[in-house]
């Protein structure tokens, strides 16, 4: 069967793709010319465009051979460069051959680093009957236009036009850049120079009327020079010699050029890579006249880089397509630093200028490959136009590391803070808010999200539910050393707590504290409440009937401290127990009045601890728990200084006592405590921050927010120690950006100022170390709650 031609020789058009450029006030334009070489070297001959796809062995004289029996001719491509230009409007594209798109891409990245690149389908338009001009070089190619690379001056003059523009009209710049031969450039260019050397006009048209005058002119002036230095009688050599300045002077003044001055641009130009460009301006409007002149204003502009050469302008009258290789339009040699000045993207003077291009606002840096997946979404990450979600790291060494939330009123916290619960309860995890906010509109709004099942309500508020005050999480033990170690840790959190009610700015006394401390021990053993201590130092019966009733087998435990109570007794001149030395407790019974002045807290203490609920349990549950302390409970901010100290204490006894119970780690389930504007507490804060160390090994993660760093003035010097993760979200103070300054280095401060609403600059733990980027926070809560809720189609 005969093969056709088709099945044989394989064509391959190129296939175009339209990249759209979002510019960012890093944009710098002095090494574009790395692109147009770039452009330059995709040049290939006849020979190299042949590829063979299918092959045959075949043996001729006992030789295998191999003989193509299909081969693929690539058809050349080219590379185009569009801006495009509305009344309120600047938009800038690139076309690219689809087989080279990877390459150009990291070309064009590499030229501008951080550019947001965009894939799109179509270009923008003009009406049937647009007005064109093409622009070309006055003189040849071998001369050369302005080149320096520390200005924009040309897409500044271009750009200018804008303010021209009214509602509906359109303006563009087509570079069509299409990889020529370098063979031959040198020579032509060095022929150029010598015609500029001799004399000669080096018009580019070299058609007209004026080109002819110069070169009647040169060849006049030529024959001038010939005989003068042929005639050997010195006084007519010197009269031809001043004719023949002359003759030159009104050749260089017509030329618009100097005999032998010649730019460093152009010699440059000989030994630079050269590319094949066609460049027309075109616009559209509803006023005619109007279309017809702001056409030209935008060729006009282009007068700005003349130098030995310079840019001028021809109406152009054909049409042509975006993706079309030759557009018909005159080709100009450009050199690649010439080109530079073609290829340029708006950069900060420019953004500032015309503040409606479409812009990347801030730095953009990509999410690491760990921080792409896991249970906690921070938002969405852009880089270079791609969307990616950010998560805080699942690491088994930093998922349980402190989580700042920094930002003003109104900046998204709350928002943010649902999503994060609702990510860690779909994971099976505990969420615990500590809300003492206004009416802890918090702690609702997140309880409002989930069933009721998977809520617990701890109301400090309702007389009804109200809890105990007491550390009833560590149980009872017939154990004598367990016992004794659980009356140990409720010392420890009742300590703590009497001295966060600083009755005279001042810790107890050492003394006090041993009476208090031996007065706990002693309670405690006996699975008494906080009540009951305060009756033990102050009531010398309650005292005689604790002491009766401890243990005889944790008598040893307890003897040091039995002794410690005795020296509070006051006895009659018989020895008898009559009352207590007061004298020595005053402190401690300061700081008891001072507990009982808040309503609620007497009321808690008063109130028996046996139908407490078990925190230690509790946290162990895939659930929310919510304990609201709203601010109607207190008068004072020691009052609620008073009561968050006593909480955030009960959930640290039971973080360990769970970590007794649930040896192993893996079966602890992960407890995230949220506290919003922990720096109003600042006993709490403390003891918080003392803690910091040991927190993430009890499998707890805390998540904090606040306006200010400095806000956290104990917990402030500790966060670097802890590992922490912070988000800077929009509307920050500069402050908080000077705090973190060189850790998120190479955002800036800038970069900060220009966050849109609702997105976070985020500096955050990952395997690498710390990452740096920014993310679009998780869209309204409400919004995920009701996608959920919708039923399936199916």
């Amino acid at each position: 069967m005969a093969l056709k031609l088709r099945d044989v020789i394989e064509v391959a058009r190129p296939n175009y793709v339209f990249l759209k450029l979002k510019p960012n006030n890093s944009i710098r334009n002095n090494s574009t010319h790395k692109l147009a070489r770039a452009i330059s070297g995709l040049y290939k001959n006849v020979i190299e465009n042949i590829s063979k796809q299918e092959e045959k062995m075949i043996k001729i004289l006992g030789k295998d051979i191999v003989f193509p029996t299909k081969i693929s001719i690539q058809i050349n491509s080219k590379v185009s460069y569009f801006i495009y230009m509305e009344n309120k409007k600047i938009e800038f594209y690139f076309i690219i051959p689809h087989h080279q798109l990877m390459y150009i891409k990291e070309k064009i990245s590499d030229v501008w680093t951080q550019l947001t690149i965009e894939e799109v389908n179509t270009l923008p338009t003009f009406n049937d009957s647009p007005t064109k001009y093409q622009i070309v070089y006055k003189n040849e190619d071998g001369m050369s236009l302005s080149i320096d690379r520390r200005n924009n001056d040309l897409l500044h003059s271009n750009l200018n036009v804008v303010e021209m523009l009214k509602e509906g009209d359109k303006l563009g710049i087509f570079y069509n850049f299409i990889p020529t031969s370098q063979h031959g450039w040198r020579y032509k260019h060095k022929a150029t120079i010598e015609k500029l050397k001799s004399g000669k006009p080096i018009d580019r048209n070299k058609t007209g009327w004026r080109y002819l005058l110069k070169w009647g002119i040169s060849v006049i002036d030529s024959v001038i020079n010939t005989l003068s230095d042929a005639l050997s009688v010195s006084s007519l050599s010197d009269k031809k010699s001043d004719e023949s300045g002359f003759l030159s002077g009104l050749l260089n003044a017509l030329s618009g050029t100097e005999k032998l001055r010649i730019s460093d641009s152009t010699l440059k130009k000989g030994v630079a890579s050269i590319l094949s460009t066609q460049i027309v301006v075109m616009g559209s409007s509803s006023d005619a006249l109007r279309q017809r002149n702001t056409v030209k204003s935008l060729a006009q502009s282009f007068d700005t880089i003349s130098e030995d050469n310079e840019l001028i302008y021809k109406p152009f009258r054909k049409d042509f397509e975006y993706t079309d290789y030759n557009i018909r339009a005159d080709k100009l040699l450009v050199g690649d630093g010439e080109a530079q000045n073609f290829l340029s993207l708006a950069g900060r003077d420019i953004l500032e200028q015309y503040n409606f291009i479409e812009k990347v606002e801030t730095f953009e840096t990509e999410v690491p490959e760990d921080l792409c997946s896991g249970t906690m979404c921070i938002g969405e990450n852009i880089y270079k136009g791609k969307k990616q979600k950010a998560f805080l790291s699942n690491d088994i060494e930093f998922r349980n590391l402190l989580l700042l939330l920094i930002g003003p009123t109104r900046a998204g916290k709350s928002n943010l803070i649902a999503n994060l619960s609702i990510d860690a309860i779909e994971a099976g995890e505990c969420v615990i808010i500590f809300d003492f906010i206004e009416n802890c509109e918090l702690s609702e709004n997140v309880s409002k999200l989930f069933p009721k099942d998977k809520v617990l309500e701890i109301r400090c508020d309702d007389f009804d539910t109200m809890q105990g005050l007491g550390f009833n999480e560590v149980g009872v033990s017939k154990d004598v050393f367990k016992q004794y170690e659980n009356a140990k840790r409720q010392t420890a959190n009742m300590l703590t707590l009497i001295n966060s009610i600083n009755a005279s700015d001042s810790s107890l006394s050492p003394k006090m504290e041993r009476y208090l401390e031996s007065a706990s021990l002693v309670v405690f053993i006996n699975t008494g409440s906080i009540k009951d201590v305060f009756n033990v130092l102050q009531n010398h019966n309650a005292r005689m009937k604790f002491l009766s009733k401890v243990p005889r087998n944790q008598l040893n435990n307890l003897e040091e401290y039995i002794e410690n109570l005795s020296e509070l007794d006051e006895t009659d001149k018989e020895g008898t127990i009559i009352g207590t030395k007061t004298h020595l407790i005053t402190g401690i019974i300061d700081r008891l009045n001072i507990l009982k002045r808040n309503t609620y807290m007497e009321l808690m203490l008063k109130k028996d601890t046996s139908k407490n609920i078990d925190l230690s349990a509790e946290m162990q549950k895939n659930q929310l728990i919510v304990i609201k302390m709203p601010q109607s409970m207190f008068t004072t901010d020691s009052e609620k200084d008073i009561c968050t100290t006593y909480w955030i204490t009960k959930i640290w006894l039971a973080l360990q006592i769970r970590a007794d119970r649930i040896r192993d780690k893996s079966k602890r389930t992960k407890v995230n405590l949220i506290v919003d504007e922990l720096y109003q507490v600042e006993n709490t804060e403390r003891f918080l921050t003392s803690k910091l160390s040991q927190i993430a090994k009890f499998i707890m993660k805390p998540i904090i927010s606040c306006h200010y760093i400095n806000q956290l003035k104990y917990m402030r010097d500790e966060l670097r120690s802890a590992n922490t993760s912070y988000m800077l979200l929009a509307g920050c103070d500069k402050k908080n950006f000077d705090e973190l300054k060189s850790e998120l280095y190479p955002f800036t401060d800038e970069d900060l100022k220009n966050l849109k609403r609702y997105h976070s600059m985020n500096y955050v733990k990952c395997d690498q170390g710390y990452s740096r980027f920014i993310t679009a926070l998780p869209g309204k809560v409400e919004k995920r709650i009701n996608t959920k809720s919708k039923p399936s189609n199916e």
